[in-house]
Parts: C-alpha cells; structure tokens; sequence
C-alpha cells in the first residue's frame, strides 16, 4: 500500500484531493511537525528536507505535493495529464503559477493576523486573481472543457479564498470555476 506522510492542513492536501479523485487508498502517516518528526533520523532518510508530504510506493520515494501529484496522475489516470504535450506544458505552467504566486500571499493571509500584512497580501492577490479570471473567462476548466491536474493543483491553492472570506465578486469566472471544483467530491 502507498503510503502518504503529513498532514491534510498543509501542501498534502492537494495529494489528498487528488487521491479521493483518483479514488486511491494510502496509508496515511502523521508528522508531527510541532514535537519535531519531520527531522527524526528516520523521516530524513526519506525526505531529507524534511518537509511533507513525502510518499513512498514500494520501494519509490518521492516528494514535493507537486511532484507527487503527477507521478500519482501518470500511474494511475494519466488522461488527467491532459491530451498533447502543449496541455501538459500548460499543466505545468498552471500548478508551478500557484504555487510560486497566489501561495505565499494566501498563506500569508490564514497565517498572519496583523491588518497592514493582511491588507498588504490581498493587495498582492489581486493581479492573481485577474488573470486567473481571465483565463477561464471562455473555459470550464484551466485546460479548457477538460478537468485536470491542472484544475486540482491551482485549485486546491485558490480555494484558500474561501477560508479566508475573499470577496471575489469581481472575478465571475475565477468564482464559477471554484464552484465547479468545489461540486466534486474530491473537493468536499
């Protein structure tokens, strides 16, 4: 059985999204970060960055939530990937923007409660979230009418909105996009 390390309240969550669409079982395997797990001799061995998620499929070590999620997708529904080379290489684009970009300025928002950071990340947001809306102004999904791993990476990162009460109002098509997400179950 595969086994996941981490928790669900971190960069493993977009693992997890993508395991329940994927319908795949793990061995979940907590880490606690807080009495200092992830840098025990024995956790090092298999990410010696030690940072989660890690996963570990037989003998296959890997880790980055990114990386996980297209080797998980490459095994086992790789239509997921998308269909041409230029899908996958926007696939990329698309996972690699979220996480580089909107990421640290959404995080910033559930991590840091002081107003002038708050203020300073939504203003940091806004061009995010513009050409995200504009992106999917024509399209279901960020590949188009097809649901990927694009949809579940860039996803999994903006739905932070919604724990954070965003008003995004403004963006019709970025919001209709996260409904359409948000109805499947891999998301609830």
């Amino acid at each position: 059985m595969i086994k996941r390390y981490g928790s669900k309240m971190s960069s493993v969550f977009r693992c997890h999204i993508l395991a329940k669409e994927l319908g795949l079982d793990f061995e979940e395997v907590p880490v606690n970060m807080g009495q200092g797990e992830h840098k025990s001799a024995e956790f090092l061995k298999l990410n010696p960055n030690g940072k989660i998620p890690c996963l570990v499929d037989g003998d296959f070590v890997i880790w980055e939530s990114m990386a996980i999620n297209s080797y998980l997708t490459a095994k086992f529904q790789p239509e997921l990937l998308g269909t041409t080379i230029e899908k996958r290489a926007l696939l990329d684009q698309w996972s690699y923007w979220a996480i580089l970009y909107p990421q640290p300025h959404l995080f910033s928002l559930v991590m840091n409660q002081d107003a002038d950071a708050q203020a300073t990340a939504k203003e940091a947001l806004l061009p995010y979230h513009r050409i995200l809306d504009g992106a999917l102004r024509d399209n279901d999904y960020l590949l188009g009418d097809q649901f990927t791993l694009a949809d579940i990476n860039v996803g999994s990162v903006m739905m932070i909105n919604n724990l954070v009460g965003s008003d995004m109002a403004e963006y019709p098509a970025l919001s209709a996009w996260l409904n359409r997400l948000m109805a499947r179950p891999c998301f609830q």
